[in-house]
């Protein structure tokens, strides 16, 4: 979660200026916990269209392995632009995406 945080930070273009006037642990970690629903703000909103396109798809195209390394290799492209750990992001949104599937894989057998 943190490395989806500096993220949202990098998005929503907060300066180290302003970052530094946090001063202490509580400070930091409020706005930690802020970052983290804006990040889970963000996930719902990836669901909606993972909602969507679910609905388009066959059960064998749960997985598209072109479009998942797409993504990957984007993000290693877009996360070294910001001076992110590449590795770490790719972690990151493996992660995600192996969620995403499974909840597409439990809405093709509800749907038996």
């Amino acid at each position: 979660m943190i490395g989806l945080a500096i993220l949202i930070c990098y998005t929503k273009q907060i300066t180290f200026k302003k970052m530094e006037n946090l001063k202490t642990i509580e400070e930091v970690r409020k706005k930690i916990d802020e970052l983290d629903l804006e990040i889970l703000d963000l996930i719902y909103r990836r669901k909606g269209f993972v909602d969507i396109v679910v609905k388009l798809k066959t059960k064998d195209q749960i997985i598209d392995k072109a479009r998942i390394e797409f993504i990957l290799k984007k993000l290693d492209v877009e996360s070294r632009k910001k001076g992110l750990p590449a590795e770490m992001i790719r972690d990151i949104w493996k992660q995600m995406i192996e969620g995403f599937i499974s909840y597409e894989k439990k809405y093709f057998e509800e749907k038996k």
